[in-house]
């Protein structure tokens, strides 16, 4: 392309000079000849002009004007040309191509003016009575009284035109014929020139498209050797630069996308000018699309976009936190860079707080509640403990019921305990202590047994339905029992005396469930999202008094995930729960 414009540059300029002389020679050829032809011409007139007032003076001065018009007619072949005589007021005396008398005066006329006032005029115009051109020529003559007439002879320029047409081909033709040698002379000192310049362009395009291993040895010397060992030069040099810029910059990605925190630098002007995944993940832009663009244009925390300015300015460092961003805790550090000196840019550093945040929220709530769960029951205790050390272990009566009561709250903080340590082992155990192969509807089948006093104790029913030949599962049977206890315990508890509750137990496409239904109290659905929580409860003051722990349903979900199942729930108010736990079906199975 560059090697193109260049020979443009050379050929067109030349051969456009070249026309424009051969044609401007041409030109001024042409209007040069058809001057010296009417230089000729009108002195051809002129002389005949003089010729014709010779011949009809003595006609003229002795009153014989139908002589003068006969001479003026017979004049008209030997002399070709139009032959007037004008009286000295501009009437039309004579003409040997119209009828004097329907001729108008020719005092307006500028060639009879001029002779009449400079004793000759000429003029070239056209003519009231023929097409085209006409050259007229006009002298002024006198009688011997001094009487003044003018005799103007006038001649067509047809022929002049035709004339000029053939020259003007000529000329055109030797213009054009000198033109196509102009170019090809041109073409060929262009090509000449511009063939180095091309192969050197092509090698400078080589050089742009990374292509930094190509060398060029043009032959000859001059300029174009020079410049080509200065590309060579060059193409080194760049090739081990941009190696490691390449290196650098890989290295740089890496780091950046291997790191937890966002990371956004910009320079003076605050234009972003890197950006990655981590930082538009957290402070909510496509980093992408934020290359080159103002900082205020991507960020809309107004906190970090004013902290950005004040660092700018030359404040030191800071560090502060964001209030949720999207769900999200951060703490944001701006800082200039260089560290030293005038500030060239700021660095901005997002770190994600959330998880530090809730877990510090979740410690606080498991304190509370756990302090919670256990002053309770520890109340109770104490207080009994001291009614009976007041005197109320002498009642044999209230002696026994007070015992009964210590040790149903002692039973309840036993459960506590236990299921606070067994969530504990869970949520410590990234893998499944002694994996073994398990019977789910075993489990199941055993567990509803167990519980079978529980449920006739409030005249419940309690019903089973356990598939054949259910595939066993890959896990830990104490677990396992445990969930679907904590699932069976629950409907009993929150079952209504008389009511029904159905165990199922079978396959569903990649899974083995156990699905726990009920018609008993049922759950809100906006607390439904809550109940796998640890100590959530949604009737607190029942639920202890059933004596739960508010762990229960923490403990299956924990069950569930260990093996790599879930747990779905499904409830409405008045409508009773149901409860499916499914595990995954190991893939020889």
């Amino acid at each position: 392309m560059l090697s193109s414009r260049f020979f443009r540059r050379l050929f067109l300029p030349y051969l456009l000079l070249l026309c424009a002389a051969t044609g401007s020679v041409g030109f001024f050829t042409a209007l040069r000849f058809r001057a010296s032809y009417l230089e000729q011409r009108q002195q051809s007139l002129s002389r005949q002009a003089d010729l014709v007032w010779a011949l009809a003076l003595p006609k003229i001065e002795s009153g014989d004007l139908a002589a003068v018009r006969q001479l003026v007619w017979q004049l008209h072949e030997p002399l070709r040309c139009q032959l007037t005589i004008f009286a000295g007021d501009g009437r039309v005396l004579a003409d040997n191509e119209a009828n004097p008398n329907s001729l108008q005066n020719a005092l307006n006329q500028p060639e009879v003016a001029d002779a009449l006032t400079r004793g000759e005029g000429e003029a070239v115009r056209g003519s009231d009575t023929f097409d085209g051109e006409v050259l007229y020529v006009a002298q002024r003559e006198k009688t011997a009284d001094g009487k003044p007439f003018i005799v103007r002879c006038a001649a067509h320029l047809a022929y002049l035109d035709r004339e000029l047409r053939v020259v003007y081909g000529a000329s055109g033709a030797i213009s054009l014929a000198a033109m196509c040698v102009a170019a090809a002379l041109c073409f060929y000192l262009a090509s000449l020139h511009a063939e180095p310049v091309r192969e050197v362009a092509a090698f400078a395009n080589a050089l742009s498209r990374g292509e930094l291993n190509r060398r060029f040895h043009p032959s000859g010397g001059g300029e174009i050797k020079t410049l080509t060992t200065s590309l060579n030069t060059m193409a080194e040099s760049l090739s081990g630069l941009i190696a490691q810029t390449a290196n650098d910059r890989a290295e740089l990605s890496a780091i950046l996308a291997s790191m937890s925190e966002g990371v956004i630098a910009a320079d003076r002007s605050q234009r972003i000018l890197l950006a990655n995944e981590k930082a538009a993940e957290l402070l909510d832009f496509n980093a992408e699309g934020a290359i080159g663009k103002p900082l205020w244009e991507v960020l809309r925390i107004e906190q970090i976009l004013r902290t950005a300015t004040e660092t700018l300015a030359g404040q030191e460092t800071r560090a502060f936190p964001v209030s949720p961003t999207m769900g999200r805790h951060l703490e944001i550090t701006v800082r200039q860079y260089p560290l030293t000196g005038r500030p060239t840019g700021i660095v901005i550093v997002a770190h994600d707080t959330t998880r530090s945040v809730r877990y510090q929220e979740l410690r606080k709530e498991f304190v509370a509640n756990v302090s919670h769960e256990l002053r309770t029951p520890l109340t109770v205790i104490k207080g009994f403990t001291e009614t009976l050390q007041d005197g109320a272990l002498r009642d044999p009566e209230k002696s026994v019921q007070f015992l009964a009561t210590i040790s149903k709250h002692v039973d309840q903080l036993t459960n506590l305990v236990n299921d606070l340590l067994e969530l504990s082992r869970l949520e410590g155990s990234p893998e499944l202590p002694r994996p073994v192969s398990v019977d789910v509807g075993t489990l199941a089948r055993r567990v509803t047994e167990l519980l079978l006093p529980a449920a006739q104790k409030k005249k419940q029913t309690l019903r089973l339905e356990a598939g054949a030949n259910m595939p066993k599962v890959l896990g830990n049977p104490d677990y396992i029992d445990r969930a679907i206890a904590n699932l069976i315990d629950n409907a009993i508890k929150y079952t209504q005396e008389g009511g029904t509750i159905s165990v199922t137990a079978g396959r569903h496409d990649d899974d083995v469930f156990v699905e726990v239904a009920d018609n008993g109290l049922g759950i809100p659905a906006d607390d439904i999202p809550r109940i796998f929580e640890r100590f959530y409860r949604v009737d607190r003051s029942r639920s202890r008094e059933m004596g739960g722990t508010g762990l229960g349903l923490s403990i299956v979900k924990h069950v569930a995930q260990v093996h790599g199942g879930g747990i779905d729930v499904s409830s409405a108010p008045g409508a009773g729960s149901k409860f499916r736990l499914y595990f995954p079906i190991p893939a020889e199975a």
